[in-house]
């Protein structure tokens, strides 16, 4: 009897801990947010303390001085360009669309709204990046305010700031016989996430450069915004490729059928260096997931939470897949 009533007390709290999470998941992701950007300002100031004899807190303002130095000259060198090469953009792809349209009408397939109409921005920007509600189901909005934003910076700022103070924090609140293991496997959570958002960043740069390079040099209109979206959408594994080549292929079709066969071989030659060959050398010390994995939880969260939902799985899935293995481990050790 006392062990039925046992079970059935861990059950409700089971169940009333994952009504509360549900509850509070557009939070939870948020704070998420925030401490991914700690894991990746740790990491930048862990890298520079080993080059530099200085102290952690010289080092972590060297990190975010430069980081904010670098946004805001990226933005005053580029942010001409990158308007001016939108709009070059916007009109390529809005003729490309309705001759798509219009071809598609005359092979008897039907499209939305009448030929010849123009085609908003709205529109553009759902073919080109589809909703992940329309994707994958009716989505809840995370991180959808700037003041959420702001929020996520400030927790990622704080917890880089002295990782130490807050790792502190969660000891005192653990018991003393599993304290041990839950900061266990809360290190290597953090140490893996380092690996892994170093290793993104590294490959979205690589992606965005080398795209952007290739496209100008094949005079591909709006190159430059072309190899940032495709390298800021290789944040996404597997799933961020396939939507990136998209407005790829519809740029290059203002130049001919040929070029646009180019283009998705230069394209697709890039996924495979980076996939095959720079990837598993950036991050040998990841947790690697299974690809149909890596999609179903890229589905749910897209479900759940929309874009950020998707930008945010993989690193999720990341840290999950750690604290069960090492959960797991422990027991066995254990027994």
């Amino acid at each position: 009897m006392r062990s039925r009533l046992r079970l059935l007390l861990i059950a409700v709290a089971l169940a009333s801990g994952a009504f509360l999470a549900w509850q509070a998941a557009g939070t939870l992701l948020m704070i998420f947010g925030g401490l991914l950007l700690a894991a990746l300002l740790d990491a930048a100031t862990r890298g520079l303390q080993h080059l530099l004899p200085l102290g952690r807190g010289v080092c972590f303002a060297i990190v975010c001085t430069l980081s904010i130095s670098v946004i805001l000259m990226g933005i005053a060198w580029g942010g001409y360009t990158i308007v001016q090469q939108w709009d070059e953009l916007h009109d390529v792809l809005t003729n490309q669309l309705k001759n798509i349209g219009d071809r598609l009408a005359d092979m008897g397939v039907q499209t939305p709204g009448p030929r010849g109409r123009r085609i908003t921005d709205e529109q553009i920007a759902s073919i080109l990046l589809p909703d992940p509600a329309g994707l994958f189901g009716q989505a809840r909005s995370a991180l959808g305010t700037a003041g959420d934003f702001l929020l996520t910076l400030f927790i990622g700022f704080f917890v880089g700031l002295n990782p130490a103070a807050y790792r502190r924090g969660l000891e005192s609140l653990l018991p003393l016989n599993r304290r041990h293991f839950v900061l266990d496997v809360v290190d290597h959570m953090a140490e893996r996430l380092r690996w892994w958002l170093v290793g993104q960043v590294v490959t979205v740069l690589v992606v965005a450069l080398s795209i952007a390079l290739v496209l100008m040099a094949l005079g591909t209109p709006g190159a430059l915004v072309l190899g940032l979206l495709a390298g800021f959408l290789n944040f996404i594994p597997y799933l961020g490729a396939f939507i990136g080549v998209v407005p790829i292929a519809i740029a290059a079709s203002s130049q001919g059928s040929a070029m646009v066969v180019w283009v998705m071989a230069i394209y697709l030659s890039i996924q495979i260096i980076e996939g095959y060959v720079l990837t598993p050398l950036i991050q040998r010390r990841t947790v690697h997931i299974q690809p149909a994995h890596a999609l179903g939880m890229q589905m749910l969260m897209g479900t759940l939470f929309g874009a950020v939902g998707i930008a945010l799985a993989a690193p999720l899935q990341a840290a999950l897949r750690v604290a069960i293995m090492r959960a797991s481990a422990g027991d066995a050790d254990q027994v």
